[in-house]
């Protein structure tokens, strides 16, 4: 471990409200203590969104730094390293050279943006079939802009909110205080709704993507600059959802229509298949044996 605890320290934001246990960096760091895996190149075990969303990480910036660099020095690997980050602008320190950055939203790899429930909420919901579900496509969140052009939630909204097929609710905000009430609405909205609009946020991904999925119903990655999927060495991303450039917007209700009930009951088979990828000792399973 670095010797410098403002690397571990605590996150004391509770999002996204359905989360009830560790972030993924948090998961990570500790099955990577518990098992003491020795891998061909080297984790810097590190707890990058916990400090780096702290109002005293800029005036810290520097002394991190050098805690970092220390430990790099005293941990040489001809093999490089590895992190593990779900911040959505990545690692903020400098990186020795040969760093694969695994991330949620921005690196060299993509892995899932998810988080511990233990007590899996959103998976036990019950589900209802595809001809109980009386909504096409539903959205519940903020309509934001992301400093990526072409913005996309604007650009959807504008697009899909006068469309009879298309519920899009704009929560005014979609924070780390999220009331019961819309936490709810997400739940019956999604769990009535064919498809789910996960359109990018600040970062490339969306916890959205993965709570649709859990409830039972498919989701809509709608994306400007990288399509940033997870693990697509080993999921079929066109047999699991449906992944759309916002530039291809207006294309949207052509294709959900043109999805047979056939079809949509072959989608969730196929993500039973691989859902483990999604959860985070499978995530963290398929980390550690690259890097083995």
């Amino acid at each position: 471990m670095i010797k410098n605890n403002k690397f571990y320290c605590r996150n004391k934001e509770v999002y996204p409200p359905f989360k009830n246990g560790l972030y993924l960096e948090e998961y990570f760091l500790k099955k990577w203590s518990e098992d003491n895996h020795k891998t061909k190149r080297k984790y810097i075990p590190v707890l990058w969104t916990n400090f780096q969303i702290e109002s005293w990480f800029n005036n810290k910036r520097h002394q991190m730094q050098n805690s970092l660099n220390d430990w790099v020095e005293k941990n040489p690997s001809n093999d490089g390293y590895f992190i593990v980050v779900q911040h959505d602008l990545g690692a903020l320190l400098r990186l020795p050279e040969n760093t694969i950055t695994y991330g949620a939203c921005s690196g060299t790899i993509p892995i899932p943006l998810i988080y511990q429930d233990i007590n899996n909420i959103l998976e036990n919901i019950p589900k209802k079939s595809f001809s109980q579900k009386n909504i096409l496509c539903s959205f519940i969140g903020s309509i934001t802009c992301n400093g990526v052009k072409p913005v996309v939630r604007p650009h959807m909204n504008k697009v899909l909110s006068n469309n009879k097929n298309f519920k899009l609710i704009n929560s005014g905000g979609w924070t780390t205080n999220v009331k019961k009430k819309n936490q709810m609405l997400f739940i019956n909205e999604t769990i009535n709704s064919k498809f789910g609009l996960a359109p990018r946020g600040f970062g490339r991904s969306s916890f959205r993507f993965f709570e649709i999925l859990l409830l039972g119903s498919i989701p809509v990655y709608i994306w400007n600059d990288i399509e940033w999927l997870p693990f697509k060495d080993i999921i079929d991303y066109k047999k699991l959802c449906i992944s759309i450039h916002i530039s291809k917007i207006n294309t949207l209700e052509e294709i959900l229509l043109s999805i047979t009930e056939e079809k949509y009951n072959e989608i969730l088979c196929y993500y039973n298949e691989i859902k483990h990828l999604f959860k985070l000792e499978g995530m963290y399973n398929k980390i550690i044996a690259e890097n083995d």
